[in-house]
């Protein structure tokens, strides 16, 4: 019968188009009658808007705030709530001006340039304030006040695992202590295709909205809660994505004023961001410090660990709120044994563009954290990090194992991981002696992924379930067709799905077509494409619901074949009799099954089935990274030489798709740890405002990437899958950061601010702050 597909390296089936300049972008949407918008944003961090003069040519339309306010006349959701959080919904339209770049009003013309102009030319009249811009300084006794109704600049505060008076005995007992500071630079995601919105009204004051996101429903539901528009009036439809990393999770303030702005001009309106609005008012990520101490014994013994993290939330909460900083709190104590592990948190606001959700969601900071508290433990013992990392793991004969937090970790091998990285970053390409310094550094991780159920959301206050959908249909001439509520943009589900469901039908790729990116044609995603869930929860919707058709195939097969259903097996676009030629195409199983004639007792007509997969527990994959950095004392650069991962996310459903997911996550940690800052001025005015400021690593400043794979499939998950595509960047950020500080030994690194940029690795050089 047919070779699985599961497991192969089957070549990406949208890739040729996309090759070919055939993919349709947003800005590649062309409708009559359309016209273009641009935005009025603020020029200052922190003001009143006290008057608006649009000084309008004639040759285009500007939207007031007083107008908008008019046309929308809700707020956007914060979806999740913690406790002690003081914001739950931010508005649309905000005369109080917290950031530069807030959206203020939008101007429309017959093209961009003319709606550009407009927009240069309107008058605002501001009343500017004193800015806040650090953690540091919301926190003050005599901060300015972003929000004065609060009394204070926190949004959120609150704790996670074990309590003080447990946490302070474990301390007091320890033989010693160590702390230490961690200050995580501000970075932006950059996908490749800024965002952008084509809103279209349509008849009956119905709104489709095509736009460049990772969760249509997410967004049609902002949409309908801003504008006062019931589910049924508006589709959102995703086209071809050019990247999201957790920007595009959710709508945006001027995403929802253009498509106000269309739905009462009655004319399709489109807005796509330039790189300098992507790089201001898109949202940015990360921005945190954190206080560590941790106990532990002379014998290498981790005992306990004591985070206080402070997150800068900029000028308001994104979608998820605190959610970053409480994940971080989730997931740090990592593949380790502690006896104690406590966490406080505060979240504060601060006249900048908003950090929210990016790749890895706060594991890549728990990630760092922990994996520096192992290397400064081992430093202050003399011992060796992998060997204190490896005394203080969790055994696979352990597992599962539920770790400080709560979180009950599945399956796998951790040692294995940590014991096969280290012989291969051991066995790497030899060093010259060229002047520069080297060293090796490591990241053990455990990544919770494909949240879910939904039960443990409504848990910890996350307002959306945690399942996902699928629905398989097999017509009558035997092509299928396969509906999902995950939204791709870059991910390649459009071959992996395919993949599962082939192999469940046993039918040939080329026959099926997956469905997906269009609220009206999908089932309903809570998430969307998100916290490295689609394969894990999508597919496993997939998976069950083409079992369920599969059964369906068997069991009109035996009928026309006069077997038993369990004896059929499929494969090869065939149902056959075990062990005989005997069979029954598939299209002839399907066509039989829409006539409705002779079908077994039971089996209704047709061949659909769908299901809604609500996930056990999260799944989690893990994975060692090892590497090797050459610093040159003389100008602080940094240049990685060599790089390992060994992973685990269960069941590979295509290796090539798994690998290229690493690299892309490599290169976002390595870029966070070494060069990437988004920094504004004392002013709070954006230092970037271009590529040419804001500096990613690109394919000349990237190692060779060495993968090899664990592949223990998860207990829960149909088809064995764990999440694993924000594993990357979190493994890559935390070993980058280790082999930095490995190499350059003398330095103080209870202390660590990144990036390591040049001139940091100067400055700590040569004694300067």
């Amino acid at each position: 019968m047919q070779h699985r597909l599961v497991g192969q390296r089957v070549p990406r089936t949208n890739d040729d188009g996309l090759l070919r300049a055939k993919g349709r972008y947003i800005d590649d949407i062309v409708l009559p009658d359309m016209v273009h918008a641009a935005i009025v944003r603020s020029p200052v961090a922190h003001g009143r808007l006290i008057g608006f003069d649009p000084a309008d040519d004639g040759r285009a339309t500007v939207f007031s705030p007083d107008q908008l306010a008019e046309l929308i006349p809700g707020q956007l959701p914060v979806l999740w709530i913690l406790d002690g959080q003081q914001q739950r919904s931010t508005p649309v339209i905000d005369k109080a001006l917290r950031y530069v770049g807030q959206p203020v009003a939008v101007a429309i013309a017959d093209s961009r340039y003319l709606a550009e102009d407009q927009a240069e030319r309107v008058v605002l009249n501001i009343e500017e304030l004193d800015p806040v811009l650090e953690i540091d300084d919301a926190l003050a006794a005599d901060a300015v006040l972003l929000y004065p109704e609060l009394g204070s600049n926190v949004l959120a505060s609150f704790d996670a695992g074990d309590s003080e008076d447990h946490t302070a005995a474990v301390f007091a007992a320890a033989d010693r202590r160590l702390h230490m500071r961690l200050r995580i630079g501000r970075v932006h995601g950059l996908a490749i295709e800024g965002r952008g919105i084509v809103a279209v009204p349509g008849p009956q004051g119905k709104l489709t909205a095509y736009t460049s996101t990772q969760a249509p429903h997410s967004v049609r539901d902002s949409l309908c809660e801003s504008l006062g528009m019931a589910q049924s009036q508006v589709r959102v439809i995703a086209p071809d994505v050019g990247g999201g990393f957790g920007l595009k999770d959710h709508v945006y303030e001027d995403e929802v004023m253009v498509a106000a702005a269309a739905m009462s001009l009655g004319r399709p309106v489109k807005w796509v961001e330039d790189r300098s609005e992507s790089l201001i008012a898109t949202t940015h990520a990360r921005d945190e410090i954190h206080d560590v101490e941790v106990a532990f014994d002379d014998d290498g013994t981790l005992r306990g660990l004591r985070v206080e993290g402070l997150r800068n939330a900029g000028g308001r909460f994104a979608v998820f709120g605190g959610g970053p900083l409480f994940t971080v709190f989730g997931v740090v104590p990592g593949p380790y044994h502690w006896d104690a592990v406590r966490c406080v948190g505060r979240v504060v606001a601060t006249s900048t563009m908003t950090t929210g959700a990016y790749r890895g969601f706060g594991q890549t900071q728990a990630a760092c954290i922990r994996e520096r508290v192992v290397e400064r433990v081992a430093a202050e013992l003399g011992r060796d990090p992998v060997e204190l990392r490896l005394q203080n793991m969790i055994g696979p004969e352990e597992l599962p194992y539920q770790i400080r937090t709560m979180i009950e970790l599945d399956n796998g091998d951790y040692p294995q991981s940590l014991r096969r990285a280290r012989e291969l970053i051991n066995r790497g390409p030899a060093v010259s002696d060229d002047g520069r310094v080297r060293g090796v550094g490591y990241c053990c991780y455990v990544q919770m992924a494909g949240i879910g159920p939904s039960t443990a959301n409504e848990f910890i206050g996350l307002s959306i379930g945690g399942f996902e959908s699928a629905d398989i249909r097999v017509e009558p001439d035997g092509s299928v067709r396969v509906a999902t509520g995950v939204s791709p943009h870059g991910q390649g589900l459009e071959t992996t799905i395919p993949q599962l469901v082939a192999d469940e039908l046993g039918v040939g790729l080329e026959t099926i077509e997956l469905v997906h990116g269009d609220t009206d044609t999908t089932p309903y995603s809570p998430y969307g494409t998100a916290a490295s869930r689609s394969i894990a929860v999508g597919g496993g919707a997939a998976v069950v619901a083409s079992q369920r058709v599969a059964d369906k195939i068997r069991a009109i097969a035996a009928e026309m074949l006069e077997a038993s259903p369990a004896d059929i097996e499929l494969g090869e676009g065939q149902a056959r009799v075990a062990g005989t030629d005997v069979g029954v195409s598939i299209p002839d199983v399907a066509k039989r099954a829409w006539q409705g004639f002779r079908l077994p007792e039971g089996i209704e007509p047709g061949l659909a089935e769908s299901y809604s997969y609500d996930p056990v527990s999260a799944t989690f994959s893990y994975a060692t990274h090892a590497c090797r950095v050459a610093v040159d004392p003389g100008t602080g650069q940094v240049a990685v030489e060599d790089y390992v991962v060994v992973s685990d996310c269960g069941t590979m459903v295509n290796p090539t798709i798994v690998e290229g997911q690493i690299q892309g996550g490599v290169a976002q940690g390595l870029g966070a740890a070494l060069i990437e800052e988004f920094v504004y001025d004392n002013n709070g005015q954006p230092l970037m405002s271009t590529l040419l400021d804001y500096h990613v690593p690109n394919s000349a400043t990237m190692p060779d990437i060495r993968v090899e794979h664990l592949e223990i499939p998860s207990p829960h998950t149909p088809g064995g899958m764990k999440g694993m595509g924000e594993g990357g960047t979190n493994g890559a950020y935390a070993a980058v950061v280790n082999a930095v500080c490995a190499a350059l030994p003398d330095v103080d690194w209870n202390n660590v601010t990144t990036p390591l940029s040049p001139n940091r690795i100067w400055e700590v050089l040569h004694g300067q702050p």
